[in-house]
């Protein structure tokens, strides 16, 4: 639900710098590329820029070639991904939240689907992974309202776990763009190599992880991306080098997960045995926690009242109300406590399969880089994660990385660019993208009671706010709810009221959650109207009361 200003800023952006593409009949070709960090954004920027660098090279912190992901077979990958004890015991310690549960939206995957054609194929007929009908066979519940019994579309779902999906699509990745892509694994990047008269990134320090004390390594590009998600270190690279101050600001809601894989079994009540995927998104600040069920594997078994699926099995909360992992009997009990009746119905007869991996250091962290115009160093850009992150209940962060990506891809297309404006033109269009998800995840977080805002501006000054549980502040500051925000929440939640009632409304929000649609289709006006009317009348209902 993003506002009018939003779009009319978004308009102005893309007219701003989409100028008259020119289009040419040799395509420019630029020497080397390197991108820092070789998960999902990483590995799709890789396959677009392919196109116009003779070589890539993606530095990767983890061992991410290993034969245990290159060479298993999708069965032993998933047996290694149940057993594993912790994050950084198979190796991908730099993805910490990689086991919790993730979403590649309809946009997302359409983006994976045209970079990899054989990508769908492959995980369904060698990863038997589930392809399951959101229409049909999911029960999609949103503040307590079942949001997909009239769609007027369906929505194909693949279920399928971020550990597998990541590994199979890095298979396609090698594969597809082998010969032009080289992996520098088990490595970290320390530090950029500028030249501070220019402003301009010329490469990357690394250091290998498994020589430790050991001395830096240089590698020089004409373009450098950094791609490593939430814990990036550019920030720092970047005072370090320019004395330049990004502004950022981050929300702290007290995110947290705890993931295990089940296999599920029989409950008694076929109707819920039959929805292959059950969410329940938490309504802060009446109910602080959430859960989702998605299958990731068809097994087959000989046992008759098992359902024949794995699946992976999250909950998810804010305001630091944490789920225990320290053995699924208290989780159990916890549930019990916490959440409806199906959910700990379908618990009772889970069997556990995997250990319960607990992930608590989420939080929404945008960083303005447009707000540096000029400033900002040439050939040099963050992306996806490294840009903007958010509550990951909203399972935005993969797609707006290929967005990211696409839209990079986009100015390089336009054929009408120097390399060293390539980052200032990104900086504004990336930035449109993760405004439109910024809001959209934001809106409800603000509504924790332990909520605590840090805010740092151009000049590095930082202004921390934090609320009570009477969202009073703290610290003498009074911590103001933006405008936008406000209208976004009432109209999100009379919007939902209504949408229930309506497959048509139902079926945009969906579109617009898997960013396939601009969000301005859940505001036209007579839907703006008729949302604003609901309002009304039960306004005066309750003043009659």
């Amino acid at each position: 639900m993003i506002p009018i200003i939003s779009v009319i800023s978004s308009y102005i952006v893309q007219k701003k710098y989409r100028k008259k593409v020119q289009f040419v009949s040799n395509i420019p070709e630029y020497d080397h590329a390197i991108i820092i960090g070789g998960s999902f954004g990483g590995m799709v920027t890789a396959a677009y820029l392919s196109k116009y660098f003779k070589r890539i090279t993606i530095i990767e912190s983890d061992d991410v070639l290993n034969d245990t992901f290159n060479k298993s077979t999708p069965s032993e990958i998933l047996d290694y991904r149940c057993h594993l004890e912790s994050p950084t015991s198979i190796g991908r310690s730099g993805v910490s939240q990689i086991y919790q549960p993730h979403t590649v939206a309809r946009e997302g995957f359409n983006i994976l689907q045209k970079l990899f054609p054989h990508l769908k194929d492959k995980l369904i007929n060698e990863y038997d992974i589930r392809s399951y009908s959101l229409k049909n066979d999911a029960r999609l519940v949103i503040n307590g309202i079942l949001f997909n019994q009239n769609l007027t579309d369906d929505f194909e779902c693949l279920g399928i776990d971020r550990f597998t999906l990541e590994i199979a699509l890095r298979k396609e990745l090698c594969l597809q763009y082998g010969k032009q892509i080289e992996w520098i694994c088990n490595a970290r990047a320390i530090q950029l190599i500028v030249d501070q008269s220019a402003n301009t990134v010329q490469g990357v320090k690394y250091r290998l992880k498994h020589n430790i004390g050991s001395s830096s390594l240089d590698i020089y590009g004409n373009f450098i991306v950094d791609c490593t998600g939430r814990n990036t270190s550019s920030t720092k690279w970047l005072k370090e080098s320019f004395n330049l101050i990004v502004p950022t600001v981050q929300i702290h809601f007290g995110s947290g997960y705890v993931t295990f894989i089940g296999e599920r079994f029989k409950t008694g009540d076929p109707s819920l045995d039959s929805k292959s995927i059950l969410v329940n998104n938490g309504n802060t600040p009446e109910n602080n926690i959430g859960y989702g069920i998605t299958p990731i594997r068809t097994i087959k078994t000989n046992d008759e009242n098992s359902l024949g699926t794995l699946s992976t099995i999250g909950f998810g909360c804010v305001n630091s109300e944490y789920p225990p992992n320290d053995s699924y009997e208290n989780l159990l009990e916890w549930a019990k406590e916490h959440l409806d009746n199906e959910i700990n119905s379908i618990l009772k007869s889970t069997r556990v399969c995997s250990p319960l991996i607990p992930y608590r250091r989420a939080i929404d962290d945008r960083k303005y880089v447009e707000l540096l115009s000029k400033k900002w160093p040439k050939n040099y850009i963050l992306l996806g994660d490294a840009m903007c992150t958010f509550n990951p209940q909203f399972g935005q962060g993969i797609t707006h990385a290929c967005r990211h990506a696409r839209e990079l891809r986009k100015i390089f297309d336009e054929h009408c660019h120097k390399l060293e404006d390539i980052s200032y033109i990104f900086n504004q269009r990336a930035s449109v993208i993760s405004e439109e998800c910024w809001l959209a995840s934001t809106a409800n977080d603000w509504k924790t009671p332990t909520l605590k805002v840090i805010k740092t501006d151009q000049n590095g000054k930082i202004q921390t706010y934090q609320q009570d549980s009477n969202f009073n502040t703290a610290n003498g500051s009074k911590l103001r709810i933006p405008l936008m925000v406000k209208f976004l929440q009432w109209y999100s939640y009379w919007f939902l009221q209504y949408a229930s009632k309506s497959g048509q409304l139902s079926t945009d929000f969906l579109h617009v959650t898997g960013q396939s649609c601009n969000p301005l289709i859940l505001m036209k006006p007579i839907t703006f109207l008729q949302v604003c009317y609901m309002a009304l009348i039960h306004h005066f209902r309750l003043s009659k009361n």
